[in-house]
């Protein structure tokens, strides 16, 4: 080789392997904002890749599936590389700004940019090669899981934590609701019911993962982080914790995650915590109360306290006493001692509240009933009281509160006794009563009460049920009770008579004989009590020659219930014209109490009523439609904050007395003379029963002949209080006209139940139906009712939204149910009844201007065709079968 090819030689590898390297490390420094702006390019195509990736993965945890382990290597390899890459871009913007600042150039922040830039862009291009993934879950095979003791006693036995179960999966599947409370007092299986639910969801993998933290009165933040990111298998600085804790473990989590907090006691900061709710991460909470979430827009869930069934048999599975057990009656009587017990009148609290001085003096009954409305609602959010979901006006105290309210109750100057004692268990009372300051008993058998009032000189309040038996009640029962301010007397089931001297009582406030024999010298007595303010006769029978008109004496009376049994005598004149203060009134009805002994005595007892200047609540039947419309003219009816009044034209035998006190405005016209329709149009049309119906929650009409339409002829504003409405054997073309522009834009918005019986009615809205109209309702009962189309027309949401309940009988005009625009509104329905509907062809009619799509209504449950003519499904003739099986259907 000569020697110039050898120094060519020798040249060349110098170059390639010192120059070459060198240009290339200069590259680094000459090109860094192009390397930056390069990666930035692929950084952002990565970004998008992960987001189709991570679609496919949310989209396999959803149908269950398991994700592939080199899936989840590849997203925390993309999330690595973009936190790197954000702090080159952050380094990036350090250098503008000294660039901006005239300073000179930092040379080697310059090269290590670009190079960093041009490992983390190969990087990126290599990750985005890689993310090509065909399947991204698979299917894991079932293994056998141990499910907590919970979850096999709910499964078995607790048939209403698993109803409750179910309600909370439903709405753990909502996309849209990411926060759910489930309230309840302590012991009723709130955590229970959450373990059960974990187990669930672990076992159909729903969740990517669980976390079930148990919270405390003052739980450390700093624990609970941990406890979360460990459950969550993240691994979290220890120099992290707030919000920047909670947006770490959400960056890192590779799918959706439930978070479980089990009995908080305040409301909680989720983002300091760690726990950012969202679509991602979904928490369930449980509480004794729904306000420390309300303000979050949280699902709330309510759990009561177990029937006693399933209390039993809750109690026999932790105890393992088998069902032919020894013990089986013990846990059976256990269970009976601790269940839903003590029914309590919301009236009772209100009675006693102000007998014993709780409010201000000044406070009208209506600001007292007000006042305990929340105090109530109060206590229900807390679940220390529970809704009895028989009687509205009512609420349960579970036994173990009533328990612990009695002993809280009972310290410093009160002391409180209420028991429960037949003829034989007299000795389970105490020997002593000196220190009682309230009483309650309920007694049964042939009983003498004791002397009270020697035993008891602190004595406030005295409440006696008599279940059954003979009672001695004689004056010395009651002697020495200066001090007493409330005492009930409740008879229900046994035989005694009550009379005894008013002047040991002067220092009553309220007075409560119900269900008493009042003898003679009830007037007398009742003359002594002038402090009184509450006096109730409810369903007692006055036995007297003359009503006990010393009640006019009673100046400071301001709630007044005659709803009696029986009176031997009517309403004398002047008695309710002396009560200045009355601001309640219940008069029940003519068959117990009459107004007077002739018209003209009833007209004048009329005018008393109206003059009452502090009448805020009147409850009363007059039947005498004349009469009533001379009371409602005199009486200024804004004036009333609540009323219940029936008018009728003749005496309705079916009438019972109800002990109703927290009743909703309520209103009923009743006529039955057809032959003086001429008569009866001019009154129903009387501005003043408009003025009535417009305040109306509770709406009656019976008879009330040829109304063109409800809403134009009687409320032009729409009803909008109106809650309960009943027609019956009426004539109307419809009750909504919308044909005009002269109908409301609220109609109907608020009614809850509809009943139409009886009534010639062409159609229910004439014309589309309003926007809202309808939204509330959830159930409408027609029967013998002359329409074809129950909805016709197109309807939009939230119209109908709430309906749960439709039954139709013996309405035999009537060949479709609902338009095509309906069956989407219906979202809700739960029950379908249609009884002896014999023209009816089909439960849908198709509309032209809707496209072709499948008819389903989603929550029915119940669907019930007995005796009727049901052709086909929809009015295109497509057989019904398919669509009726999936749920309990009757037919003929």
């Amino acid at each position: 080789m000569a020697i110039n090819d050898c120094a060519l030689t020798i040249a060349g590898a110098m170059a390639e392997n010192c120059v070459d390297p060198v240009l290339h490390q200069c590259q680094y420094l000459f090109r860094y904002r192009s390397n930056v702006l390069t990666l930035r390019d692929e950084i952002k195509k990565l970004e998008l890749k992960k987001d189709e990736v991570q679609q496919l993965v949310d989209a396999a945890i959803n149908n269950g599936k398991s994700i592939k382990p080199n899936v989840i290597d590849w997203l925390k390899q993309v999330d690595d590389l973009k936190k790197e890459a954000d702090a080159i871009f952050r380094h990036m913007e350090n250098v503008k700004m000294n660039c901006l600042n005239v300073r000179l150039p930092n040379l080697k922040s310059h090269y290590l940019l670009g190079r960093d830039a041009d490992k983390r862009k190969n990087a990126a291009q290599k990750l985005l090669s890689e993310g090509q993934f065909d399947e991204v879950g698979y299917t894991a095979p079932l293994e056998k899981m141990s499910f907590s003791e919970s979850t096999l006693l709910l499964e078995e036995g607790l048939a209403t934590l698993m109803s409750t179960k179910k309600e909370v999966m439903r709405v753990l599947e909502q996309d849209k609701t990411n926060l759910i409370v489930i309230c309840g007092m302590a012991g009723v299986g709130k955590t229970t019911l959450v373990n059960q639910i974990a187990d669930q969801v672990k076992y159909g993998k729903l969740f990517y993962k669980v976390a079930m933290l148990t919270m405390s009165k003052n739980p450390s933040m700093r624990n609970a982080q941990n406890q979360l990111a460990e459950q969550l298998g993240v691994q979290i600085p220890a120099h992290i914790d707030g919000a920047r804790f909670g947006q770490t473990i959400y960056n890192k989590l590779s799918g959706r995650v439930l978070v479980i907090l089990d009995e908080i006691w305040k409301e909680v900061d989720f983002k300091s915590l760690g726990i950012p709710v969202s679509e991602k991460i979904k928490v369930i909470v449980t509480s004794q109360s729904p306000c420390v979430c309300r303000n979050m827009g949280a699902k709330i869930v309510g759990v009561n306290a177990l029937p006693e069934e399933e209390a039993c048999y809750l109690f026999k599975a932790v105890a393992g006493i088998s069902d032919d057990s020894v013990l089986s009656d013990v846990a059976k009587q256990f269970a009976e001692e601790c269940k839903e017990d003590y029914s309590i009148p919301v009236e009772c609290l209100v009675r006693y509240g102000k007998g014993l001085d709780l409010f201000n003096e000044r406070d009208t009954l209506g600001d007292v009933r007000s006042r305990v409305d929340v105090l109530v609602n109060d206590l229900r959010n807390y679940h220390l009281l529970l809704d009895d979901s028989e009687r509205e006006d009512h609420v349960k105290l579970h036994d173990v509160v009533r328990e612990t309210c009695l002993k809280i109750a009972s310290k410093g100057e009160h002391v409180f006794l209420v028991g429960n004692a037949r003829e034989e268990e007299r000795h389970q009372l105490p020997d002593s009563f000196g220190p009682y300051t309230a009483i309650s008993l309920t007694l049964e058998g042939s009983i003498r009460l004791f002397p009270f009032g020697e035993e008891c000189p602190r004595l406030k309040l005295l409440r006696l049920v008599f279940q059954s038996g003979k009672v001695n009640l004689s004056k010395d029962a009651f002697e020495g009770m200066e001090d007493l301010r409330v005492m009930e007397l409740n008879n229900s089931h046994a035989e005694f008579s009550l009379s005894w001297p008013g002047q040991m009582l002067t220092s009553l406030r309220t007075l409560c004989l119900d269900y008493c024999v009042l003898d003679t010298g009830t007037s007398s007595m009742l003359g002594y009590m002038m402090q009184l303010e509450m006096l109730s006769f409810f369903k007692s029978r006055l036995q007297d020659d003359q009503f006990p008109v010393e009640i006019a004496r009673l100046s400071n009376l301001k709630s007044l219930d005659l709803r009696v049994e029986r009176s031997q005598q009517p309403l004398p004149h002047g008695v309710l014209s002396s009560l200045k203060k009355l601001e309640e009134l219940y008069m029940g009805s003519p068959h117990h109490l009459r107004l007077g002994r002739d018209k003209e005595e009833e007209r004048g007892c009329l005018e008393e009523i109206a003059s009452l200047s502090c009448l805020e609540c009147l409850q009363i039947h007059v039947y005498d439609l004349n009469l009533l419309f001379q009371l409602l003219h005199q009486l200024p009816i804004q004036r009333l904050l609540r009323f219940h009044i029936v008018g009728a034209d003749h005496k309705i035998n079916r009438r019972d007395l109800t002990r109703e006190y927290q009743f909703r405005n309520s209103f009923e016209l009743i006529y039955y003379r057809y032959h003086k329709r001429r008569f009866v149009f001019k009154q129903a049309l009387d501005p003043i029963v408009s003025s009535i119906v417009k305040r109306a929650e509770n709406l009656t009409f019976e008879g009330v002949p040829c109304l063109r339409n409800l809403v134009s002829d009687l409320d032009e504003d729409g009803f909008v209080n109106l809650r309960r409405l009943k027609l019956d054997h009426e004539v109307h073309q419809c009750l909504i006209e919308s044909t005009t522009n002269l109908v409301a834009r609220q109609v109907f918005e608020n009614l809850v139940f509809m009943e139409l019986d009886h009534v010639n009615l062409e159609e229910i809205c004439r014309g589309n139906l309003p926007p809202r109209c309808f939204s509330q309702l959830r159930e409408m009962k027609l029967k013998y009712t002359n329409i074809k189309h129950l909805w016709k027309g197109p309807i939009e949401p939230p119209s109908l939204c709430s309906l749960r309940i439709v039954e139709l009988r013996y309405c035999h005009r009537i060949v479709t149910l609902f338009s095509q625009s309906t069956l989407k509104c219906l979202v809700k329905l739960q029950k379908l009844v249609v009884h002896q509907c014999t023209n009816l062809e089909s439960i849908v009619m198709r509309e032209e201007s809707v496209n072709e799509e499948v008819l389903e209504l989603p929550l029915l449950e119940t669907l019930v065709m007995q005796e009727s003519g049901l052709l086909c499904f929809d009015s295109k003739r497509e057989t019904a079968r398919a669509f009726l099986n999936q749920w309990s259907y009757s037919s003929p």
